[in-house]
């Protein structure tokens, strides 16, 4: 590989050692291998996860970087961003895969200035890895956004510009989890978002993920406050009466924690 690559892929990580194996071996196996890829470990009580990677650690793709206390992925990766200088910026959650042409097929839209933000279909998948379905994302995200839709891409399954990110201060830095939606939402009143139809990502469901434990999962107390403050944000967007009046509620707080990224050697 010559020069800069085009895209980081981040993946953050917590107690996951089990799955993060299959996640980082299908991003380094992708067709469009001209990438760099960051995995966070967000103070992971036990190094099982640097020991699960070994097979991977002399690719000069892979960095390891492990967060001096727990703060949440989206903190974890508003600094991991920070620190990205690729065009584009990628996400996968570490229990999660990405089919080998998934980057290649996103890039190629970004290549050719029809988005700034590119999800697709994905499939589910249980804890085993045996599939439970399909989900199509909506082509056009703006379009279901202005209609009320509130999940207009799945976001570990996306590629995003990356002064995006510089524009809107990246993920709300004062929230543990759930604002990744809050992300799509604040993208869509002022980039476009596109989802490819194929199913180019595997969405692991199962019982410890962060949507589905009972302490963040849906239906939890903490996962309802989380939406009706994204709600009452984006209601607030929406009556804002001039773009010079909206613009301020589409940038988000920075972190609330203070840590530090240490590379993993």
């Amino acid at each position: 590989m010559g020069g800069q690559p085009l895209l980081t892929v981040i993946v953050p990580h917590f107690r996951c050692a089990t799955y993060l194996p299959e996640s980082v071996a299908s991003i380094l196996g992708q067709t469009h291998s001209d990438l760099r890829l960051v995995v966070a470990d967000d103070h992971s009580p036990d190094d099982d996860w640097i020991t699960a990677l070994a097979p991977w650690r002399d690719d000069p793709r892979l960095t390891l970087l492990r967060a001096s206390r727990n703060v949440g992925p989206l903190r974890l990766k508003n600094a991991v961003v920070e620190s990205v200088s690729t065009r584009y910026i990628g996400f996968q959650d570490a229990d999660d895969v990405s089919e080998p042409d998934r980057f290649a097929r996103q890039l190629a839209v970004l290549e050719r200035g029809r988005a700034d933000l590119v999800g697709c279909g994905y499939r589910v998948i249980d804890a085993s890895g045996n599939p439970q379905g399909v989900r199509h994302m909506p082509r056009n995200g703006n379009l279901v956004h202005r209609f009320g839709r509130k999940t207009v891409a799945l976001h570990p399954a996306t590629v995003v510009r990356r002064e995006v990110f510089t524009r809107l201060n990246g993920f709300d830095g004062t929230a543990a989890f759930g604002s990744d939606t809050d992300f799509q939402l604040r993208v869509a009143w002022l980039y476009r978002i596109r989802n490819l139809r194929r199913p180019l990502y595997r969405y692991r469901a199962w019982a410890a993920s962060l949507t589905a434990a009972p302490e963040t999962g849906f239906g939890s107390p903490a996962r309802a406050a989380c939406m009706r403050r994204m709600a009452e944000l984006e209601q607030r967007r929406r009556q804002a009466r001039t773009p010079a009046e909206r613009l301020p509620l589409l940038v988000a707080p920075p972190n609330d924690v203070s840590f530090a990224l240490q590379e993993v050697r």
